[in-house]
């Protein structure tokens, strides 16, 4: 991308927090961020101007530190390399720098209707959390949930809660990711690790 001109001695991270200041405010902040600017992109400055590109793109850049799983199931975002799609790559308020909480995030995709979705039928191109950008064949493909009224409920069945206290443990809260992994599994649904069938999942709670 173009960029005002920075002189070649002036390019550091504290150059870019400068004009840049968010990128390092939040309260989970990527370790990559706090390693400098320069360990994910690259910049060139001649002629009076500055191009910034990133060193790798899409996953490949984030599998040079994060290792890719090569379980068979695979979400689709973390299958194709658009990990920003769920992910911050600076910093959010958010675990894992997710770009909004678990259940708001996934239901950006698998919710019929989402209200953090922008569908543009004419451009077939979809709008989603932190302006990123599906095709609209990515969005379609993504399972769609039939959640009863206000969200909270309704998957697997209607009225099986979404959110609020986990029987687990006294300490935990459901989520999508109560039941399900973000990336990869070797398990149908994304199922977590240790368990042998969506029924064992269930029994969990349902004893």
């Amino acid at each position: 991308m173009d960029h005002p001109y920075i002189d070649t001695k002036d390019v550091k991270a504290e150059t870019c927090l400068k004009c840049h200041p968010t990128k390092n405010q939040g309260k989970f902040v990527h370790t990559a961020v706090g390693m400098g600017c320069e360990n994910c992109h690259q910049t060139t400055s001649a002629d009076n101007k500055t191009t910034i590109t990133l060193i790798a793109t899409g996953g490949d850049l984030c599998a040079m530190c994060h290792e890719a799983t090569k379980d068979p199931v695979q979400h689709q975002p973390f299958k194709a390399g658009q990990c920003l799609v769920c992910h911050d790559p600076h910093a959010s308020d958010n675990k894992a720098q997710t770009r909004a909480s678990v259940n708001t995030l996934c239901f950006s995709c698998h919710a019929q209707e989402s209200p953090n979705v922008k569908v543009n039928a004419e451009t077939k191109l979809v709008t989603t959390i932190g302006n990123q950008v599906l095709s609209l064949d990515e969005y379609n493909k993504a399972p769609k949930l039939g959640l009863d009224p206000g969200g909270t409920s309704g998957h697997p069945i209607m009225g099986h809660p979404l959110m609020g206290k986990d029987p687990r443990s006294k300490d935990a809260k459901l989520s999508c990711l109560s039941c399900h992994v973000p990336h990869s599994s070797a398990l149908p649904k994304l199922m977590p690790k240790g368990v042998a069938s969506q029924i064992d999942l269930c029994g969990e709670c349902h004893k």
